[in-house]
């Protein structure tokens, strides 16, 4: 798509203007606009996938002209991308909160700026693929709202997350439940590395992941707008369509600390089971190792005392030894092998302590595979009826 995609670039001085449009026309086919009243002049019949646009500039600004843009003028098929000097947190909320896809801080890279739209022109394809899903989606949810109250969908959530057996059907529970609520959410899952997840599989914009990685470890709730962030240590999600009323959203903020409470607890049991799985294989492979050494070591004890028995009693003669010197050596020798040799039943009866381990712990991986039977991880949403309490 990026090779046919069509650019906007708003911006009131025109060496960056140039500049931009110089980088960008090899690959994408650019039209420029010198204040937001033109942008708006020139969309009413040029439909770019992708309009970059500086937030100062006189008359109206750029975080003004995003937001009528969004709602008013393209409110799909287009990412726009809000650039400006000012990096700063709140600058990066006003832009997320008028409906900004990206935010651009100057001074920028130029093959950075590239690269960027390259990218955003194939996220707009995913959405423009996921655009039919998404309306299904919020119709299911205003129908299941209709069916059960919050709560006791809280409580079905709960049920199934016992029962999920690795991240990606914890995930998929997650979402189900929350489209079920009527709410668009994303997730940011927090391990060795970071993974965002889209509801079905979508996903997520760069500023969008920008706003979780600034706001992960601002509390438990954090609001802004319409919008809530929810954190724990291992996992944050986002809403990103709050009630307007109080109340209601005074009960979606209750029923987020209690998810968020049990995605976390979930996802520390699943990463604490493969730990102990991994040391089982761990242990497995120790035991294979150790049998190796000890058949090797056992072998070369016999070796070198045979060697050595040998060439000790074909020595005797040249040593001149008494006859009692010789029997004295010889019972040595002996009696030395049969120390050495005694170690071998030690070595056995570890070998057969871990292995014992290991049965004992397989034996215990089996029962909880009995206890937590398989998932189902697509919920069908039309015939779901919630348990009420």
């Amino acid at each position: 798509m990026s090779g046919n995609a069509k650019v906007l670039i708003v911006d009131d001085e025109k060496p960056v203007r140039e500049m931009i449009s110089a980088a960008l026309t090899p690959f994408f086919s650019c039209k420029q606009a010198s204040s937001a009243q033109e942008a708006y002049e020139i969309l009413e019949d040029y439909s770019p996938q992708v309009i970059l646009m500086d937030i100062s500039m006189p008359g109206i600004d750029g975080l003004a002209a995003c937001e009528k843009i969004k709602k008013e003028i393209l409110t799909s098929h287009c990412a726009l991308f809000l650039v400006s000097g000012y990096n700063n947190l709140d600058m990066r909320l006003r832009a997320f909160d008028v409906g900004a896809d990206d935010f651009i801080a100057k001074p920028f890279q130029i093959k950075e700026l590239v690269t960027k739209v390259q990218k955003v022109s194939e996220f707009i394809q995913s959405q423009v693929e996921l655009k039919a899903s998404e309306q299904e989606s919020i119709t299911l949810a205003l129908s299941s709202m209709q069916q059960a109250s919050h709560y006791s969908l809280v409580m079905q959530f709960f049920k199934s997350l016992n029962q999920c057996k690795n991240e990606h059907q914890v995930i998929n529970q997650f979402f189900a439940t929350m489209k079920q609520l009527g709410l668009l959410t994303s997730v940011m899952v927090k391990k060795e590395e970071i993974t965002f997840y889209g509801p079905s599989g979508a996903s997520i914009s760069p500023i969008e992941q920008n706003i979780f990685e600034l706001l992960c470890t601002k509390g438990r709730l954090h609001s802004f707008g319409r919008r809530l962030i929810v954190n724990e240590k291992h996992i944050s999600f986002l809403i990103k369509n709050l009630p307007e009323s109080p109340e209601d959203s005074g009960a979606i903020n209750d029923i987020s600390v209690a998810i968020i409470e049990g995605l976390e607890a979930k996802l520390l049991d699943l990463y604490r089971q493969q730990a102990m799985e991994q040391i089982v294989v761990d242990i497995t492979s120790g035991i294979g190792e150790l049998h190796t050494l000890s058949e090797e070591y056992k072998c070369l004890i016999h070796e070198v005392m045979h060697d050595l028995n040998q060439q000790i009693t074909s020595s005797f003669h040249i040593l001149d030894l008494t006859e009692e010197q010789e029997q004295f050596i010889a019972n040595l020798i002996e009696k030395e092998a049969k120390s050495l040799g005694s170690i071998e039943p030690k070595i056995n009866l570890l070998k057969s302590n871990l292995t014992n381990i290991i049965q004992k712990t397989d034996k215990y991986f089996e029962m909880e595979q009995k206890v937590a039977p398989e998932l189902e991880t697509e919920l069908d949403l039309n015939n779901t009826k919630p348990e009420l309490f």
